[in-house]
């Protein structure tokens, strides 16, 4: 029995996902089960997967096309190993990765749940490293607070103690985006988690497309978040100012500037005391282009 099962879920991924499996195969840490959850493609994943004579590498594949946390939750529940270790299928990891993971993991005690990583971000076409901690403070220990206002944890990064996903359960289906952040919340609900500092995966980002189409997906998650979680916002309105502040940050940064300004509006109304909310929702009263030319100013002098 493997002691690890890497999770990695895919759709229409083929050109991508070989790179993925093969910074899987070559871990440092080789006591692993790699198993590829396939959304029902409709190009050459089964092809590029089976290409892989590796008996370490199992194929599973929905029959219908069921998003990322039923797809996902497919590899678990067909998974053998103590650890449950998430790659995407765009995304690769450093050879060392697992190996110091699974030596934390092995001494933490009963109330750590997991552990995550630093990692790197890289433009997948020129692979110019862009950062390697954006914006976020990395943190250890119980990450409830932080949760509440920004997710520290990036999914590709993560080991999980298998039998702690089995108590709160897996990856909500009903959820489109953010699955992940509302898992990581229902078991810092419990248990803490433990940080690597170090940089050992390497995340993708596909242009300015992508990004448009991941903001809009955030702001859906974060609102669904709100929703399923308000005692845990509203108990503390400084956290709750800030949420809201990052949701009207994105909805600027996609051009609906009318959503932006209503979400600023309120999180300086529930906490008047963050500077940066005022200069966020005086720059949205502009057009997109000025709003994000303002707050572009506003990173490089402040």
């Amino acid at each position: 029995m493997p002691k690890v099962s890497v999770i990695i879920p895919t759709y229409n991924r083929a050109k991508f996902l070989g790179a993925a499996i093969r910074s899987a195969l070559t871990q440092t840490y080789s006591d692993i089960e790699i198993i590829v959850s396939d959304d029902k493609s409709t190009d050459q994943t089964r092809e590029v997967v089976e290409g892989f004579k590796d008996p370490r590498v199992k194929y599973v594949r929905n029959k219908g096309n069921k998003g990322p946390s039923a797809t996902r939750n497919t590899a678990i529940l067909s998974s053998e190993g103590e650890y449950i270790a998430f790659l995407d299928d765009d995304d690769e990891w450093l050879p060392d990765k697992l190996q110091c993971q699974i030596e934390v993991l092995d001494k933490s005690p009963t109330n750590i749940c997991g552990v995550y990583t630093n990692r790197l971000f890289i433009e997948k076409t020129t692979g110019k490293i862009l950062s390697d901690n954006p914006g976020t403070k990395r943190l250890r220990g119980n990450l409830l607070n932080q949760l509440i206002v920004k997710s520290p944890i990036s999914t590709p990064t993560v080991v999980i103690k298998k039998k702690y996903l089995d108590e709160v359960g897996l990856f909500d289906e009903t959820i489109s985006y953010m699955e992940d952040y509302d898992l990581w919340i229902r078991l810092s609900m419990n248990w803490d988690f433990e940080y690597i500092s170090k940089p050992l995966t390497k995340v993708y980002v596909h242009g300015l497309a992508h990004l448009s189409r991941n903001l809009e997906g955030q702001i859906s998650g974060k609102e669904a978040i709100f929703g399923r979680y308000p005692h845990l916002f509203k108990e503390n309105k400084k956290r709750w100012s800030e949420y809201l502040l990052a949701i009207g940050v994105q909805y600027c940064q996609v051009q609906k500037m009318k959503e932006g300004r209503k979400n600023l509006l309120k999180s300086v109304y529930i906490y008047p005391f963050k500077k940066i909310a005022y200069y966020h929702l005086f720059a949205s009263l502009f057009t997109p282009n000025y709003y994000q030319r303002l707050r572009n100013i506003y990173k490089t002098v402040l």
